[in-house]
């Protein structure tokens, strides 16, 4: 914390979050072209291009502005050792599919589209075209494209449609020319944006079952992890893995007559004790409460002054 690029990154954050609570679409990038262009400033505490080699290498490539990088390595060298590919195929087909899965799961539920049983609509056609991108990509030598979870800005923004990610498209074959200015984009100013979008995925935690201790801990594992390993794979792998260990001691114990209720097994112990404060005592049935009403109809009778009978009543009499 005693960074000056750490607290210029929080500054952007909280520039995001401002402009967010004005329901600003341009919020995201406010707090990002605000990070980068202070960043840009040389001899400064929070500059990109320090004066180092490093620093004076991505000066210079910045420079430039507009670069075309050349073509002649395009196609990615093959290598002829099965069992070193086999292990990386395998390898990376279980981190693009949870990475995928996680991400695509997460959008989807942001967007407010995920059904009841867990699905979304045109989730095949979504984990296809992944697929068929990472495909691709490997002829090019390129990491695994997959869905990114920075797609999040986008559908906070207003992104409900497949036209999003085809504009995006077209940004992206544009940036392609202008390289330079965007490899200069600091990491201290997408950070912030990152920290906002894992605050306002969040909000599907709320539907998570805390009185289930196997849903709580898998849960909070799932969200720890991921952070921590800086991978989505990771954390489901830890919450999905914990989650059966689990279930499964649960459903053997079952059989030796060890039950677990679902709904006291993990309540906490802040919980009842709110609860406790709030329920009312019942009531002494032995004690018969006052009726008001009674009450007020005798104090009227005693104030009421009797009648005097009529006079010509009075006259029969004496008659």
């Amino acid at each position: 914390m005693t960074s000056g690029r750490t607290w210029l990154g929080i500054l952007g954050m909280l520039t995001i979050a401002v402009a967010l609570g004005y329901r600003s679409k341009l919020s995201f990038i406010y707090g990002i072209a605000l990070v980068t262009i202070v960043s840009w400033f040389r001899n400064t505490a929070v500059t990109y291009f320090p004066d180092d080699d490093a620093g004076n290498a991505r000066f210079n490539y910045f420079k430039k502005v507009v670069d075309i990088t050349g073509l002649d390595m395009i196609i990615t060298p093959f290598t002829s050792d099965l069992a070193g590919a086999g292990v990386a195929i395998v390898t990376m087909l279980y981190v693009d599919f949870l990475d995928t899965s996680g991400t695509l799961l997460g959008i989807a539920t942001s967007m407010g589209v995920v059904e009841d049983e867990g699905n979304f609509p045109k989730s095949t056609q979504a984990y296809c075209v992944d697929a068929i991108s990472t495909m691709f990509g490997s002829i090019f030598g390129l990491s695994p494209i997959t869905s990114y979870i920075e797609s999040g800005a986008g559908v906070e923004a207003g992104a409900k449609t497949g036209l999003t990610a085809v504009i995006c498209g077209f940004y992206f074959f544009i940036a392609v020319f202008f390289a330079p200015i965007l490899a200069s984009i600091p990491p201290w100013a997408i950070g912030g944006a990152l920290i906002i979008v894992g605050a306002l995925m969040a909000r599907s935690l709320t539907k998570l079952n805390f009185n289930r201790i196997s849903h709580a801990v898998s849960g909070f594992l799932t969200v720890i992890v991921m952070p921590l390993t800086y991978s989505i794979a990771y954390g489901l792998i830890a919450g999905i893995g914990t989650y059966f260990v689990m279930e499964g001691i649960f459903w053997i114990l079952s059989f030796v007559e060890v039950p677990v209720d679902e709904e006291e097994a993990f309540q906490p112990i802040i919980g009842k004790s709110l609860r406790k404060l709030t329920e009312t005592k019942p009531k002494d049935e032995s004690i018969e409460p006052i009726d008001n009403d009674d009450e007020d109809e005798s104090l009227a009778k005693a104030e009421t002054p009797e009648e005097t009978p009529a006079s010509d009543e009075v006259d029969e009499e004496v008659a």
